[in-house]
């Protein structure tokens, strides 16, 4: 038997057996008791004066394997993948290795500048992708950000933050995953904190000039929070997200946006012009200290239009700690299995199966 009748072998076995296995994974999740992840290690910085730089990052080398060819690199364009048969494909890339530097300056507020670039850009036009770049002033309980960062349609776990704390999922795509909502915008943001609550108003320059509102409320066991955009073009939308801990190794997450004209700023590439919702709930379980399963389920419908009028994708996988070290940081194994289909107005469905695996060393502080 052939390499490939191997894979679609394999392939099918998964879809039958998968979710059995993540559901008994789940139950022992929340049966066990462990100790939490090691705590992470101080991020060295660069004194210059009163400022502290503080350099980090990842390499990241992910192999996958397709069951369809598309014209993507290992970041999936979910909106893009064949409608008809095509041969399968093998891909191998560290172009998802990031690089961040963040500067800090304590005066009357504190002071902060950050940059993240990686050297994947989806639409193939350069080898390098500056993903974030942003200045941020902070006294009290008031911040006000500007540059390129996460618009506020993007959830968070905890907070408000553009740097870390994002609900961005774990999963090995660097795309993400169907469902999810926002992208990196310019933009410029006020935010407060007032106890276990937070707020934040931007004016964000990504697909349109749009005003974003948040409002999130965040205790022990619960994230929740609350999002609204309105822009020119008659575009507006709605939308709730939440991280609930079940317990300290278990956690229940998702989204739900409703939106006029924001299709494209749902993760997957739906039309412009046209009422577009996206949803995505998940679960994540750590089993032990050094090794965390996931499984995730996501949408985007858009309504009747010459593009996309649906998407779905769930995705199962796991990440396996092989590396520790306080000072030269730690590195992962990572496996993520995925289905997803598309369809189309004028008619025609696809799908597809995908199965990565990635090998990442994170610098101290990173994960």
């Amino acid at each position: 038997m052939s390499r490939i009748g191997c894979v679609r072998i394999l392939f099918l076995l998964l879809q039958r057996r998968i979710r059995y296995l993540l559901g008994w994974l789940l139950i022992l999740s929340s049966a066990l008791s462990v100790k939490g992840a090691d705590p992470p290690a101080r991020r060295p910085a660069i004194h210059a004066g009163p400022i502290a730089i503080s350099l980090s990052g990842f390499f990241d080398q992910i192999t996958m394997y397709r069951t369809a060819t598309t014209a993507d690199s290992v970041y999936t364009r979910f909106g893009a993948i064949p409608l008809g048969e095509t041969p399968d494909q093998w891909l191998s890339s560290p172009r998802h290795s990031r690089f961040m530097a963040e500067a800090n300056w304590q005066g009357a507020g504190r002071w902060s500048g950050y940059y993240e670039a990686d050297f994947l850009d989806p639409a193939c036009r350069s080898a390098y992708r500056m993903r974030q770049f942003w200045g941020a002033f902070e006294r009290g309980s008031w911040q006000i950000l500007a540059g390129q960062g996460w618009s506020l349609l993007r959830p968070n776990r905890a907070g408000i933050s553009s740097r870390g704390d994002l609900m961005n999922t774990i999963a090995v795509e660097p795309a993400y995953h169907v469902g999810l909502a926002g992208g990196r915008n310019r933009q410029l943001r006020v935010m407060r904190r007032f106890g276990a609550w937070a707020m934040a108003v931007a004016y964000e320059h990504g697909r349109g000039g749009d005003i974003t509102a948040k409002l999130v409320h965040d205790s022990p066991r619960l994230h929740w929070e609350a999002v609204l955009l309105g822009g020119r073009r008659d575009r507006y939308a709605a939308g709730t997200s939440l991280v609930f801990r079940l317990n300290r190794n278990l956690s229940w997450v998702g989204q739900q946006i409703w939106s006029q004209g924001c299709g494209p700023d749902l993760v997957g590439g739906l039309p412009r012009g046209v009422h577009a919702h996206g949803v995505i709930e998940g679960i994540e379980a750590r089993l032990t200290p050094s090794l965390e399963v996931f499984a995730y389920g996501g949408l985007a419908y858009a309504t009747r239009s010459s593009g996309n009028r649906l998407l779905r994708q769930w995705s199962a996988g796991l990440h396996r700690r092989i590396y520790h070290h306080p000072r030269w940081g730690s590195s992962t194994l990572s496996v993520q299995y995925s289905q997803l289909d598309r369809s189309v107005w004028p008619g025609g469905h696809g799908e597809m199966n995908y199965l990565m695996l990635g090998v990442r060393h994170f610098l101290p502080a990173q994960r």
